[in-house]
């Protein structure tokens, strides 16, 4: 052969290559129904049911044993046995989108809901729906088009679509790619769909679906929001914003969130995840190192008629529900309807309490991985709601702050850079950053093992490092708000 003809061979060879990886899906993909879809489901008198869950984060697996596949399966057989009308998935039913991952999707979907009424799917994609292993994990090269058409493949609905059931107005905008600040710029298209919905319904919520949060409104939208959506929907008083993303629980009160509209969470189907910042992690572990993230799954079951829309919140798996349903109420829109979950509920919370004859115990433990570890413990604070989170100092015998170096969970010292960013110790700029100093250590509580499970003696993994000289401690319990309850210095025996 021809040294041009393998050339011309070779480069044929390697754009099939290229474009199989690709799917060759550069942006042919149909994204957008064209026109409203109207329902009417017979509801006998009773209010539309419409369950949500999100963030399946179902693995690139074939086994049917995993903790995601358990969990969508007896959450999703836990809503048809309740009874829906329809169905809101909030983005993320996978972890990284490949064939394997959406072919458990569509095995469990089947599965469970075989024999039965479908509920009418509203559903968006989050951003790991767009994501992929690396190549060679996967021989593809995720394209946004090519994710957005598998979405529609396996699930039937496209990416962004405006749907009326019994006169109730859902708009699902999706996530158009797998970033997160560059997600939400398509402003026009909801804009125009949000006007639609306030012509036809001036009097009804606007049920809006997205995956990241708007920006600086529900508990987790600081660190996981998007600004693009909270300025679109600053506009429409009449939205409720339904996201996820975030996982934060839904037993946390900030779950929910009225200013310009309503906003709420819907925590996870895999594992919940909280705020940086705390020693035991934003993935919560136990002392002994057990993750306590994964223990209670969480969704939403709204029934929705003219007058209100009742929010219960449920233990994914079982039904239970978590805590007392949120319920919006009309006239929605109007400043008294957005008034009830404010942020200004924190005004008339209560500050937990310690007994002031709290006593502390130090025991020597090995973790899950066979290291020792010292753990102190005590008697739980008591709240009016649940004590989000607790403080630890360290005095010496003259009961003065003690400082030392602030360590992660495996009591690695942290390092950071010079712009405050955490070098991680196995990052090869470890040794170029600079440890700091703390006086003080927090602590997420059980509280997202569910309330009627919260331990009444607090068992917390202390730091490697603490001085030496450390002869008392002082306890704090914080609440959701960020109430600090009573200070008690005990002496550490």
């Amino acid at each position: 052969m021809k040294k041009f003809t393998k050339v011309i061979v070779s480069a044929v060879a390697v754009v099939g290559i290229v474009g199989a990886a690709l799917g060759v899906h550069f942006g042919y993909a149909k994204t957008t129904d064209e026109e409203v879809k109207t329902y009417s489901v017979e509801t006998n008198g009773e209010p539309l049911r419409v369950a949500v869950i999100s963030d399946l984060q179902l693995p690139d697996s074939t086994d049917n044993t995993t903790h995601q596949y358990e969990s969508f399966e007896k959450t999703l057989t836990m809503l048809r046995d309740k009874g829906m009308d329809a169905l809101i998935i909030g983005g993320d039913f996978t972890d990284v989108g490949t064939k394997k991952a959406w072919g458990t999707y569509k095995e469990i979907y089947d599965k469970v809901m075989a024999d039965c009424d479908k509920p009418i799917p509203l559903y968006i994609l989050g951003n790991h729906d767009y994501w992929l292993p690396n190549f060679f994990g996967s021989f593809e090269i995720p394209t946004p088009a090519k994710q957005q058409k598998r979405f529609t493949e396996y699930t039937g609905e496209l990416p962004y679509s405006h749907k009326v059931i019994n006169g109730y107005h859902f708009i699902c905008w999706s996530s158009s790619d797998g970033s997160y600040d560059k997600s939400y710029t398509n402003k026009d298209w909801i804009r125009d769909e949000l006007d639609k919905a306030v012509a036809d319904t001036p009097d009804k919520p606007i049920f809006v679906i997205t995956h990241l949060n708007p920006q600086d409104t529900a508990y987790g939208s600081d660190e996981w929001g998007n600004s693009d959506i909270t300025d679109v929907l600053k506009d429409y008083s009449q939205v409720i914003s339904l996201s996820g993303h975030s996982h934060y629980s839904l037993i946390d009160e900030r779950s929910i969130w009225q200013g310009d509209f309503t906003a709420f969470t819907t925590q996870s189907l895999d594992y919940i995840e909280l705020e940086h910042g705390k020693f035991n992690e934003s993935v919560p572990k136990d002392a002994y190192g057990n993750s306590m993230a994964d223990k209670l799954p969480g969704c939403i079951y709204m029934e929705i008629e003219d007058s209100k829309v009742t929010v219960h919140r449920l233990e994914a798996n079982t039904g239970k529900e978590l805590k007392d349903a949120w319920v919006i109420e009309a006239p929605f829109g109007s400043a008294e309807s957005l008034s009830k979950y404010t942020d200004a509920r924190s005004n008339s919370n209560q500050a937990p309490m310690i007994d002031s004859n709290l006593s502390v115990a130090v025991s020597d433990i090995k973790d899950i991985d066979g290291n020792d570890q010292k753990m102190i413990s005590f008697n739980a604070a008591s709240d009016d709601d649940f004590v989000h989170s607790y403080k630890l100092e360290f005095c010496d015998e003259n009961k003065q702050l003690l400082e030392f170096e602030e360590t992660d969970y495996s009591n690695h010292v942290i390092h950071y850079d010079e712009n405050g960013e955490k070098i991680r110790f196995d990052n090869k700029n470890y040794e170029n950053g600079s440890p700091k100093k703390i006086t003080d250590v927090t602590y997420f509580s059980d509280y997202i093992l569910g309330l009627d499970n919260m331990s009444d003696t607090v068992e917390l993994r202390l730091p490697g490092n603490i001085p030496e000289n450390a002869k008392y401690v002082v306890v704090t319990a914080i609440d959701s708000w960020g109430a600090e309850s009573n200070s008690v210095t005990c002496e550490l025996k």
